[in-house]
C-alpha cells in the first residue's frame, strides 16, 4: 500500500500528517520540543530527538517499508526568515530527515512555503488561519495546530505527486507541475 506523509519541520512544533492511498487522513501528530541548552551537543541531541520522534510517530502505524508498503514524503522547505543558529538547526533537521527517508528506500519532495500555501488556498501568501480553514473544509478536521494543517496539505501534495489523487484546480496543477521537476 502507498502512504503519503507531510512534514512541517520545526524546532518547536513539527506537524505530521499521513494519508492512505485513498486520500484519507490516518494519522496526525505534533512533535513539540524545547531547547535544553546552548552547547553544540545539546543542539544536536534536540535535533536527533525530533527526528526520532517523527519516525516513531509514523512507524507506530505499522507501515512496513521492507515489505510492500511505501511512504512518499512531502517536506516543507526552509523558511527564508529563519536566521542564525535556528537556520543551521532547521537545516540539520531537514537533512537528517532526508537521510532517514532515503535509508528507508522511500521518496521525498521539498515544497516551498509559498507553493504549499498556493496549493492549499490558491494564494502563495495566505495566512495560517486560512490554511487551517481549508483543512477543515477538505478533511473536516478542526481545532488543529497550524503546523498540522500545513502537514495535511503537504501529505495531500505527496498524494497528488505519487498517488491517485488529481489536482483540484489550476493553482494545484501549476504547483504540482513545478514540483515534478524534482523527480
Amino acid at each position: 500500500m502507498k502512504y503519503f506523509c507531510g512534514l512541517d519541520l520545526s524546532l518547536t512544533g513539527t506537524g505530521i500528517a499521513v494519508l492512505n492511498d485513498n486520500g484519507k487522513i490516518i494519522a496526525t501528530d505534533l512533535i513539540k520540543s524545547k531547547k535544553t541548552g546552548d552547547t553544540p551537543l545539546s543542539e544536536l541531541k534536540r535535533i536527533l530527538d525530533i527526528r526520532n520522534r517523527i519516525f516513531d510517530s509514523i512507524y507506530k502505524l505499522n507501515i512496513d517499508t521492507t515489505d510492500s508498503d511505501i511512504i512518499y514524503f512531502a517536506i516543507e522547505g526552509l523558511a527564508f526568515l529563519a536566521k542564525g543558529t535556528s537556520l543551521v538547526q532547521l537545516s540539520a533537521l531537514n537533512y537528517f530527515i532526508r537521510e532517514a527517508i532515503i535509508l528507508d528506500d522511500c521518496q521525498f519532495i521539498i515544497v516551498a512555503p509559498t507553493s504549499l500555501k498556493r496549493f492549499a488556498t490558491g494564494k502563495g501568501n495566505s495566512e495560517k488561519d486560512h490554511i487551517i480553514l481549508e483543512a477543515y473544509k477538505k478533511y473536516g478536521v478542526d481545532n488543529i495546530d497550524n503546523n498540522i494543517a500545513d502537514a495535511i496539505f503537504l501529505a495531500n501534495i505527496a498524494s497528488v505527486m505519487f498517488g491517485k489523487e488529481k489536482p483540484k484546480n489550476k493553482m494545484q496543477e501549476e504547483t504540482i507541475n513545478l514540483l515534478k521537476k524534482q523527480i
